[in-house]
C-alpha cells in the first residue's frame, strides 16, 4: 500500500493494483511532482490518463485540486479506483472514472470541449504512446496548462512536441518526469 503524501487526506492509505502489467509510481516521483507544480493543482481540472490505482490524482484531490479525470483500461485498475473513491467518501463533482482507451477518451473531451489544467501522461513504458498523444493534447488544454510525462529515461522525449514545449526534466534513478507546457501563438 502507498499513502497519501500531503493536504486533506494526509497519511490515507490507497489499495494498489493487483496485476503485473500495472506499474506501481514511487513515492519519490509522486512527492517531486507535487512539489514541482506547488499550488497549480490547486482548483485545477486534472486529468490522469493511464491512472492505475489513481494515485495521482487521489493525492491532487488532497492538495485542493477541483475535479480530477482517472482513465485506465485495466478492469483491476478501475476496480481499485473504485475502492479507493470509496473509502475516501468522494463526491460525484470531484471524480470522473472512466474505463476506456486513452485515444478514444481523448476523441470525447475533444467533442465535449473539456479542457484540463494538468494532464498526467505515465504509460507503459515501453509503448510509443506519447507522440501519439501529444497531437490531440493541444485540443483539451490552455496556455496556462502543463503536461506532465513519467517515462522510462532511455525513452527521453524531444524538447518540443508539436505546439508543447518542455519545462523541465528530472530524474529519478531509470525514471523521468518531464514536464510541458504549450505555446500558442
Amino acid at each position: 500500500m502507498i499513502h497519501i503524501i500531503k493536504g486533506k487526506y494526509k497519511n490515507f492509505k490507497l489499495k494498489m493494483v493487483s496485476s503485473k502489467k500495472t506499474k506501481m509510481t514511487s513515492h519519490l516521483i509522486r512527492k517531486s511532482l507535487f512539489d514541482t507544480i506547488g499550488d497549480l493543482v490547486k482548483n485545477a481540472t486534472l486529468l490522469d490518463l493511464f491512472s492505475g490505482s489513481g494515485c495521482y490524482g487521489f493525492e491532487a484531490l488532497s492538495r485542493g485540486a477541483k475535479e480530477i479525470y482517472l482513465v485506465d483500461n485495466s478492469f483491476c485498475a478501475l476496480k481499485t479506483i473504485y475502492q479507493n473513491k470509496k473509502k475516501l467518501n468522494l463526491k460525484e463533482n470531484e471524480i470522473q472514472i472512466f474505463y476506456s482507451d486513452a485515444f478514444k477518451i481523448l476523441k470525447k473531451f475533444i467533442k465535449n470541449r473539456i479542457k484540463f489544467d494538468i494532464i498526467i501522461l505515465d504509460p507503459p513504458y515501453f509503448s510509443n504512446y506519447y507522440y501519439k498523444l501529444f497531437k490531440n493534447l493541444d485540443k483539451i488544454t490552455h496556455s496556462h496548462s502543463i503536461v506532465i510525462c513519467e517515462l522510462y529515461y532511455k525513452n527521453d522525449l524531444l524538447p518540443k512536441i508539436g505546439n508543447f514545449y518542455s519545462l523541465k526534466t528530472k530524474k529519478y534513478g531509470n525514471k523521468l518526469l518531464k514536464y510541458y507546457n504549450i505555446k500558442i501563438d
